[in-house]
């Protein structure tokens, strides 16, 4: 079952959780404290600031940061060709629950055909969140996305509480072991291996949604781990749970924040809530800003940016039940690939008006799944195989959107 599908079977169950909520007197919400609307941006969380950037109410901000990855960069920010052209390699990592395997197996076996860039900025949301620390960190850090993807099964991602318990709680499932499996593989050494990465000029950027601002929030980890606060290991593990925190179905995240000397809370989910994959284009003029931070480089320069669309945009045509379950199931599904589908188009946009090369991938029609079970460790190990054989074999990138006709 993919991510879409899954979500919907889980919103279906939470419309009788909610008529039951009706019906009784029992529940009610957990207490908290929410920030001021409006006072978001200006928000220090756990201490620290300039870590995070909302993408609607702060632009100037996300100009700024994205400028300074410029002027502070280093070569190992760009590839340069035999004539001196630089070339700069964004990356962007989709949403997809387990289909994230197939991004994972991808990535691994663009390593080994050869070729893998070292790439500028990577982005991810959601499960393409949990990738993006690797994928930025490169090939040396190739096993830990393997062994998160082949060796994990539903038991070590949630935990479905009791429909009873299901009325006193904010979501359908409690994450504890994704949380625990997150800590196992993001620790002090990977932040500081980040850091070092971060102080060349590179970023490593995750998305989340604030429901409270109902806005995204665009977080460079590489600023999070260069801090000195002794609170950013459980504060960059906290923000990958919480950009795949799919909303009702995994509980929301909560982030401490403070504003003018006192202390609210935040509540985050999913990046996907927003967009199923993001990069840095719509945000600056990236031509005007790189020529602007290498005054000197009078050479040429191309940029790249590659788009790892975990799941399927091409229809799937099947037989729909009559029934509730049936439409519901088939259409709020078709809605989030379509979603996805527009994301690469606005990212294809965007490619346009900054000169940058646009090349996607996505999990071809032909691929057969063996269950349609989230979280199934076989089907995740073929989906791993699968991405791995085909990057070996040589990747075949779409250069436009689905639908684009060439006129």
């Amino acid at each position: 079952m993919h991510q879409a599908t899954w979500w919907v079977h889980r919103t279906l169950t939470i419309g009788v959780c909610s008529l039951i909520m009706c019906l009784t007197a029992a529940c009610s919400s957990i207490p908290r404290q929410a920030e001021p609307p409006g006072t978001a941006a200006k928000a220090a969380v756990d201490g620290m600031t300039g870590i995070r950037y909302l993408v609607f109410s702060d632009p100037e901000g996300v100009r700024a940061m994205l400028n300074a990855a410029f002027v502070t960069e280093t070569p190992d920010c760009y590839d340069v060709m035999s004539d001196g052209t630089r070339v700069y390699n964004y990356l962007a990592v989709s949403v997809g629950g387990s289909d994230g395997a197939f991004g994972a197996g991808l990535l691994n076996g663009w390593t080994q055909a050869g070729g893998r860039p070292n790439f500028k900025v990577v982005t991810g949301v959601s499960t393409g969140a949990l990738i993006a620390p690797f994928a930025f960190l490169g090939p040396r850090y190739d096993e830990t996305p393997k062994n998160a993807y082949t060796t994990v099964d539903q038991s070590r991602v949630f935990v479905v509480h009791s429909l009873l318990s299901i009325l006193w709680q904010e979501s359908l499932t409690d994450t504890a072991p994704l949380r625990e499996m997150v800590a196992s593989f993001i620790d002090d050494k990977v932040l500081a291996d980040i850091a070092v990465e971060h102080a060349k000029g590179r970023r490593l950027l995750v998305a989340t949604t604030n429901l409270d601002a109902e806005e995204p929030v665009v977080w460079d980890l590489g600023a999070i781990a260069s801090s000195k606060s002794d609170k950013k290991l459980q504060l960059f593990r906290s923000i990958l749970v919480a950009s795949a925190a799919i909303p009702a179905v995994f509980p929301p995240v909560m982030f401490d924040v403070e504003i003018d000397g006192k202390r609210y809370d935040e509540m985050h989910v999913d990046g996907g809530v927003f967009f199923q994959s993001f990069s840095i284009g719509s945000s600056i003029n990236l031509p005007t800003t790189i020529r602007a931070a290498h005054p000197d480089f009078t050479g040429k320069f191309l940029q790249r940016l590659y788009v790892i669309r975990n799941g399927r945009v091409t229809p799937d045509p099947k037989e729909v039940p009559r029934g509730l379950s049936g439409i519901a199931v088939r259409a709020i599904g078709s809605m989030f690939k379509v979603s996805g589908i527009n994301d690469l188009w606005r990212l294809y946009l965007s490619t346009i008006h900054d000169e940058i090369e646009f090349r996607y991938i996505s999990i071809p029609l032909d691929y057969k799944g063996t269950t349609e079970e989230q979280f199934n460790e076989a089907e995740m190990i073929n989906q791993y195989n699968y991405g791995e054989k085909m990057a070996k074999d040589g990747i075949t990138w779409m250069t436009t959107p689905p639908g684009y006709a060439p006129k």
